[in-house]
């Protein structure tokens, strides 16, 4: 009787060593039963095992690679991309309209306002702006045609829209575009259309014309854009030496000659 009970107790201790209901260690070839552990500080000891092998991964912040405008962007393999509503200056295919075949300026800053005021555009709300903006242009300046940077900012953007947090800047860099992407802030450039190779334009393209950068992605080295210019144009990647080719600050008037090609931009901030 003593055996069988010698060997039930065996059995059922190997059952409760097996499943962890009790520990034990050996010294000096004696066994000695450990205590029952708390599962709460267990619990909280492993989780603290597991933070420390795996700490958080944080975003990086644009902090570490914001510059003064004029010095040159730090590396970063990060792709910045801002959320900016889209319209086509026709966004009807009405391309006859001489007030929309010319409207690439009133559509990119349509979409850079909505963007700043976080405000949706759709087709409807997107063409009545556009035919006003070109109306108010001709009341008050005599011409809604072709406006370089300067005048793009004081008759649109603070004229017509009344917003303030904008800037024309002429002799810019590429690296003076992305700096201001990767400050959040977004750009709008004035470009030759017909050397940015968009198969998506009516031959040969626009040969004055504005856009929306609003991104960057640094492993392929292309500007994420929204370009007015064709209904296709929502996050239209151009390659970034291409695009900055291209910018050329055309003169303020009814397709006036363009005699120098200065690099400019327009900043939009929040």
């Amino acid at each position: 009787m003593k055996i069988k009970t010698k060997i039930i107790s065996a059995s059922v201790f190997s059952i409760l060593v097996i499943f962890g209901f009790i520990e034990y260690t050996t010294v000096n070839d004696r066994q000695i039963f450990l205590p029952p552990a708390d599962k709460k500080e267990e619990q909280e000891t492993k989780k603290k095992i597991v933070e420390i092998q795996a700490p958080k991964i944080l975003p990086p912040s644009t902090d570490d690679f914001r510059n003064d405008f004029k010095g040159e962007i730090r590396g970063t393999s990060s792709t910045i991309l801002l959320d900016v509503p889209f319209t086509s200056q026709a966004p009807f295919g009405e391309w006859d309209d001489p007030r929309q075949q010319d409207g690439c300026e009133e559509a990119s800053v349509l979409m850079a306002i909505a963007w700043a005021r976080e405000e949706e555009l759709n087709k409807e709300n997107a063409k009545k702006e556009i035919l006003a903006i070109a109306e108010y242009e001709k009341n008050k300046y005599g011409s809604f045609v072709d406006t370089d940077v300067h005048d793009t900012v004081d008759r649109i953007i603070l004229g017509y829209f009344g917003y303030e947090k904008s800037k024309a800047i002429e002799n810019i860099t590429l690296d003076n575009i992305k700096a201001e992407l990767y400050k959040g802030n977004l750009v709008l450039v004035p470009c030759n259309g017909r050397k940015l190779g968009n198969p998506n334009y009516t031959p040969p393209g626009p040969e004055r014309h504005m856009l929306v950068i609003r991104g960057y992605d640094p492993i392929k080295k292309e500007f994420i854009t929204n370009d007015a210019g064709t209904r296709k144009g929502e996050g239209y990647r151009y390659q970034d030496d291409v695009l900055y080719k291209a910018i050329v600050n055309y003169p303020t008037g009814e397709h006036i000659p363009i005699k120098e090609e200065k690099k400019a931009m327009i900043v939009v901030w929040r």
